[in-house]
Protein backbone atom coordinates (compact mmCIF):
# COMPACT_ATOMS: atom_id res chain seq x y z
CA UNK A 1 0.00 0.00 0.00
CA UNK A 2 2.87 2.36 0.79
CA UNK A 3 4.30 1.64 -2.66
CA UNK A 4 1.04 2.69 -4.28
CA UNK A 5 1.03 5.94 -2.29
CA UNK A 6 4.63 6.65 -3.33
CA UNK A 7 3.75 5.93 -6.94
CA UNK A 8 0.70 8.20 -6.77
CA UNK A 9 2.82 10.95 -5.21
CA UNK A 10 5.39 10.58 -7.99
CA UNK A 11 2.66 10.77 -10.63
CA UNK A 12 1.27 13.91 -8.99
CA UNK A 13 4.77 15.45 -8.95
CA UNK A 14 5.15 14.76 -12.68
CA UNK A 15 1.72 16.27 -13.32
CA UNK A 16 2.53 19.44 -11.38
CA UNK A 17 6.02 19.84 -12.85
CA UNK A 18 4.86 19.23 -16.40
CA UNK A 19 2.17 21.89 -15.97
CA UNK A 20 4.77 24.37 -14.70
CA UNK A 21 7.19 23.59 -17.53
CA UNK A 22 4.38 23.93 -20.11
CA UNK A 23 3.46 27.32 -18.63
CA UNK A 24 7.08 28.46 -18.80
CA UNK A 25 7.26 27.32 -22.43
CA UNK A 26 4.21 29.42 -23.16
CA UNK A 27 5.89 32.42 -21.57
CA UNK A 28 8.98 31.89 -23.73
CA UNK A 29 6.94 31.37 -26.90
CA UNK A 30 5.46 34.83 -26.57
CA UNK A 31 8.78 36.50 -25.71
CA UNK A 32 11.34 34.61 -27.82
CA UNK A 33 10.76 34.40 -31.54
CA UNK A 34 13.95 32.73 -32.78
CA UNK A 35 13.33 29.42 -30.97
CA UNK A 36 9.59 29.07 -31.57
CA UNK A 37 9.76 25.58 -33.12
CA UNK A 38 11.91 24.23 -30.25
CA UNK A 39 9.59 25.77 -27.69
CA UNK A 40 6.48 24.31 -29.34
CA UNK A 41 8.18 20.93 -29.67
CA UNK A 42 9.11 20.85 -25.98
CA UNK A 43 5.69 22.11 -24.95
CA UNK A 44 3.88 19.37 -26.90
CA UNK A 45 6.09 16.65 -25.38
CA UNK A 46 5.51 17.98 -21.88
CA UNK A 47 1.74 18.09 -22.46
CA UNK A 48 1.77 14.46 -23.67
CA UNK A 49 3.76 13.45 -20.62
CA UNK A 50 1.28 15.32 -18.44
CA UNK A 51 -1.59 13.35 -20.00
CA UNK A 52 0.19 10.02 -19.43
CA UNK A 53 0.92 10.90 -15.79
CA UNK A 54 -2.74 11.86 -15.32
CA UNK A 55 -3.67 8.41 -16.63
CA UNK A 56 -1.40 6.76 -14.07
CA UNK A 57 -2.90 8.83 -11.28
CA UNK A 58 -6.47 7.98 -12.33
CA UNK A 59 -5.63 4.29 -12.63
CA UNK A 60 -3.95 4.19 -9.22
CA UNK A 61 -6.81 6.10 -7.60
CA UNK A 62 -9.30 3.61 -9.06
CA UNK A 63 -10.72 0.59 -7.27
CA UNK A 64 -8.04 -1.77 -8.61
CA UNK A 65 -5.11 0.59 -7.97
CA UNK A 66 -3.51 -1.56 -5.28
CA UNK A 67 -3.43 -4.68 -7.46
CA UNK A 68 -1.72 -3.20 -10.52
CA UNK A 69 1.64 -4.96 -10.63
CA UNK A 70 3.12 -3.35 -13.73
CA UNK A 71 2.28 0.19 -12.68
CA UNK A 72 4.26 -0.32 -9.48
CA UNK A 73 7.35 -0.64 -11.64
CA UNK A 74 6.84 2.96 -12.76
CA UNK A 75 8.25 4.44 -9.58
CA UNK A 76 11.79 4.67 -10.98
CA UNK A 77 10.62 6.11 -14.30
CA UNK A 78 8.41 8.68 -12.60
CA UNK A 79 11.28 9.68 -10.32
CA UNK A 80 13.63 10.16 -13.27
CA UNK A 81 10.96 12.04 -15.17
CA UNK A 82 10.31 14.27 -12.19
CA UNK A 83 14.03 15.01 -11.91
CA UNK A 84 14.25 15.90 -15.62
CA UNK A 85 11.22 18.20 -15.34
CA UNK A 86 12.69 19.88 -12.26
CA UNK A 87 15.90 20.59 -14.19
CA UNK A 88 13.84 21.97 -17.08
CA UNK A 89 11.84 24.18 -14.76
CA UNK A 90 15.04 25.50 -13.17
CA UNK A 91 16.59 26.35 -16.54
CA UNK A 92 13.37 27.86 -17.90
CA UNK A 93 12.49 29.91 -14.84
CA UNK A 94 13.17 33.50 -15.87
CA UNK A 95 14.76 34.50 -12.58
CA UNK A 96 17.21 37.36 -12.28
CA UNK A 97 20.04 35.28 -13.71
CA UNK A 98 18.08 34.56 -16.91
CA UNK A 99 17.03 38.13 -17.64
CA UNK A 100 19.17 40.43 -19.68
CA UNK A 101 18.96 44.05 -20.73
CA UNK A 102 18.17 44.69 -24.35
CA UNK A 103 17.51 48.29 -25.43
CA UNK A 104 16.19 49.21 -22.00
CA UNK A 105 13.70 46.32 -21.83
CA UNK A 106 13.98 42.99 -20.12
CA UNK A 107 14.05 40.14 -22.61
CA UNK A 108 14.03 36.39 -22.22
CA UNK A 109 16.67 34.28 -23.88
CA UNK A 110 15.92 30.63 -24.76
CA UNK A 111 18.38 28.66 -22.57
CA UNK A 112 18.77 25.61 -24.87
CA UNK A 113 20.47 24.92 -28.18
CA UNK A 114 18.96 22.63 -30.84
CA UNK A 115 20.97 19.49 -29.91
CA UNK A 116 20.25 19.90 -26.22
CA UNK A 117 16.52 20.22 -26.84
CA UNK A 118 16.59 17.09 -29.02
CA UNK A 119 18.17 15.09 -26.18
CA UNK A 120 15.61 16.40 -23.70
CA UNK A 121 12.76 15.52 -26.08
CA UNK A 122 14.12 11.98 -26.55
CA UNK A 123 14.30 11.52 -22.76
CA UNK A 124 10.75 12.81 -22.26
CA UNK A 125 9.44 10.57 -25.05
CA UNK A 126 11.10 7.55 -23.42
CA UNK A 127 9.46 8.37 -20.09
CA UNK A 128 6.11 8.79 -21.80
CA UNK A 129 6.46 5.47 -23.66
CA UNK A 130 7.32 3.64 -20.45
CA UNK A 131 4.33 5.13 -18.65
CA UNK A 132 1.87 4.40 -21.45
CA UNK A 133 3.20 0.85 -21.91
CA UNK A 134 2.65 0.12 -18.22
CA UNK A 135 -0.83 1.62 -18.42
CA UNK A 136 -1.68 -0.62 -21.39
CA UNK A 137 -0.39 -3.75 -19.68
CA UNK A 138 -2.33 -3.08 -16.48
CA UNK A 139 -5.51 -2.19 -18.33
CA UNK A 140 -5.32 -5.45 -20.26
Amino acid sequence: MAEALGLAASAIAVIELSAKVAALCLKYSTAVRNAESDINWLQSRVKSLHTAAEGVRRLLDGPDGATLETSRELLGSLGGCSSQLTQLQTRLDPGKARKMRLYGFRALKWPFDRNEIRNIIVDLENYERTITLCLHVDQA
